[in-house]
């Protein structure tokens, strides 16, 4: 079975905390240079900006997973990971976001950008808020709508699932481990472990050199296999 190099988790600049130039071209341009096969456009709590990266992704031969980073109400993180765009959207609709509004001065500009990296909109809700739902719920919505939720960073101490839950439950068939931890998360030998970047800035994408044995490098056969099918 062919290999493909990955990383799930990069935050565009609609992510307050991710700078200015993680543009949907700078972004697939700079994962295309480095080799990477498939990638997921996570920011926090918004999909805005994968449309425009799954075009340039179309252009450049990466394949660009639709996706985002939720924060649950526990202010846990999951990857949520979906096979198109229109089941992310319509996994994104079910859920409560805060009303509070952005601040920018403080956490962050987050842009809005087309696939001729032109900023369109500057989202002003505030991003970096749990949602309202738990994190169970959330990964039985995303199977009903054929996507996978997957424990962001589960080694963290914030927003880790292990320091939070002090476990990881049972149906989860994959985490995501932080890609410069050190050995393995103890006790979890039978779930999935991927490793990614968690990418800010552009000189951090693809940190670490991982890869995934899949059928062909297409969201669905991702998604198989990080339910283990």
């Amino acid at each position: 079975m062919p290999k493909y190099r990955y990383d799930l988790h990069i935050h565009s600049a609609l992510s307050p905390c991710a700078d200015d130039d993680m543009t949907p071209v700078n972004i697939v341009a700079t994962a295309s240079a480095l080799g990477i096969d498939i990638i997921a456009i996570a920011d926090h709590n918004a999909i805005r900006n994968v449309e425009a990266a799954m075009e340039v992704g179309e252009a450049l031969g990466v394949t660009v997973v639709p996706a985002f980073e939720l924060q649950t109400n526990e202010d846990l993180h999951l990857l949520c990971l979906f096979p198109d765009f229109n089941l992310l959207e319509e996994f994104h609709k079910k859920i409560n976001f805060t009303s509070l509004k952005n601040r920018e001065e403080i956490f962050g500009r987050q842009l809005v950008i087309n696939s001729d990296d032109e900023v369109v909109e500057i989202e002003p809700s505030m991003l970096l808020m749990a949602a309202e739902i738990s994190e169970c719920e959330a990964q039985a919505l995303a199977k009903r709508y054929m996507g996978v939720c997957v424990p962001a960073h589960i080694d963290r101490d914030s927003y880790g699932m292990l320091s939070v839950l002090g476990g990881v439950p049972d149906y989860y068939k994959a985490v995501e481990f932080s890609c410069d931890g050190k050995g393995e998360p103890q006790g979890l030998e039978e779930v999935l472990v991927i490793r990614d970047s968690d990418a800010h800035t552009l000189d951090s994408i693809g940190r670490g050199v991982h890869f995934l044995e899949l059928d062909e490098p297409t969201p669905q056969a991702l998604i198989n296999f990080l339910n283990k099918q």
